[in-house]
């Protein structure tokens, strides 16, 4: 089911790579590449990067998940860097209302990262912006069910409306955002279930929210759950990992703890970060994990081609998955095959390949760029490289780092 909602049509873009709603005029709802979408993704005021001394500071000695209280002692706080822009909306604007739960479900969607990264990104992909152009992140109809809550969340930069629906979940009495669902005016129940929400809960979510003043549609779309044919794994040298809440090392910020070796469920990486979703929800530090596509060359060759194969939203995150393994996993013949993968992603998918670089640190990025160049780049994956930077008033993240590689 396609919904126009008034005189406005939607347009598909992605928060994490899932697809997340913007508002814009039109008489036509598509799908756009995610590559273009995610030039609104960056790194908000919130984030610190996951650098490499976290490796020893990010660890405690249960294996067991545990309450973030219990954890409180065993980690040294971090300051988080602040920069960038204020994307949300100021505690005296947040006014407290309804119930506690509805209060701590909003301050959730206020200062979820990757809502404050797209707000930020977008502002900051335009140079000379005023900063009076963004709308900040307001919240409105807000429904939960047991563990689970439904809001709907407005922001907007310039012209661009940011709006969408937020799924979050409780965990250790916390709330966080787990995915964005469906667009504005339609909801897609497929997505919950993808998520793991049983379907009494999910026709209880909806029905509470319309009782809390919502407006939308609901669709029976149906969507099927990706899989990634590499695997994220845990690899701490000081296991077990903490789980955070945010993407920032602090004593009160862990939700848990996982031990080596579990496999993860990524949403999106933010610089140095990567959100999870399985088996917990939450932040873990990126240098923590590592990529697997086999433990043959022939599993791996043809693992890699499976990612290759991927299209639009889901080459993005193929490419992200390409990009972490060349930077942590790959090695020997198994670099090689992952090369070969990304010069054809250079050449094929470009801007998948950047979307997914766009969402890592300078580190991982010059790492990255600087194995591929050192082996041999393809030359219509350079070409494509060298164009993008000839022809772009703004430049990316990636681009830039392109342009210091070769001056």
């Amino acid at each position: 089911m396609k919904t126009q909602v008034g005189s406005a049509t939607t347009r598909q873009w992605t928060l994490g790579w899932r697809p997340v709603s913007v508002m814009l005029p039109g008489a036509i709802r598509k799908a756009i590449p995610a590559g273009i979408a995610l030039l609104l993704t960056g790194c908000p005021a919130v984030t610190t990067s996951a650098s490499q001394s976290e490796i020893s500071s990010d660890a405690s000695n249960s294996a067991s998940p545990q309450p973030a209280a219990d954890l409180a002692s065993s980690k040294t706080p971090s300051t988080p860097t602040e920069s960038g822009l204020q994307t949300t909306a100021s505690p005296a604007a947040a006014t407290k209302s309804g119930t506690e739960e509805n209060w701590a479900v909003q301050q959730a969607i206020l200062n979820d990262p990757l809502l404050s990264a797209a707000i930020t990104r977008e502002f900051e992909r335009v140079s000379g912006r005023d900063p009076a152009d963004i709308h900040p992140l307001q919240v409105g109809a807000i429904a939960v069910v047991e563990n689970y809550a439904l809001a709907e969340y407005f922001a907007g930069v310039g012209d661009l409306p940011i709006d969408g629906y937020g799924l979050l979940i409780r965990q250790n009495n916390r709330w966080l955002m787990l995915d964005s669902i469906g667009f504005p005016g339609e909801i897609v129940t497929a997505q919950m279930a993808n998520l793991g929400l049983p379907e009494a809960t999910i026709q209880q979510l909806l029905n509470a929210f319309r009782q809390a003043g919502a407006n939308f549609e609901v669709s029976d779309m149906p969507m099927y759950e990706p899989i990634m044919p590499c695997v994220t794994r845990l690899d701490d040298p000081n296991p077990p990992t903490n789980v955070r809440f945010t993407p920032v090392v602090a004593s009160d910020n862990a939700i848990g703890q996982l031990p080596n070796g579990t496999s993860l469920t990524v949403i999106a990486p933010l610089d140095g970060w990567l959100k999870i979703r399985q088996p917990l929800v939450g932040w873990v530090s990126m240098n923590l994990t590592r990529v697997s596509c086999g433990s043959s060359l022939a599993e791996v060759q043809r693992n890699l081609d499976e990612l290759q194969a991927k299209e639009e939203e889901l080459a993005v995150e193929a490419a992200d998955t390409l990009v972490r393994y060349l930077y942590r996993g790959a090695d020997g013949a198994f670099a090689e095959a992952a090369i070969a993968r990304f010069n054809g992603f250079a050449i094929d998918k470009f801007y998948a390949l950047e979307a997914a670089l766009d969402r890592h640190t300078e580190e991982v990025r010059r790492q990255v760029l600087q194995q591929v160049i050192a082996s041999g780049m393809h030359p219509q994956a350079r070409a494509n490289f060298n164009e993008a930077l000839l022809n772009r008033l703004d430049l990316s993240p990636t681009l830039k780092t392109w342009r210091s590689l070769n001056p």
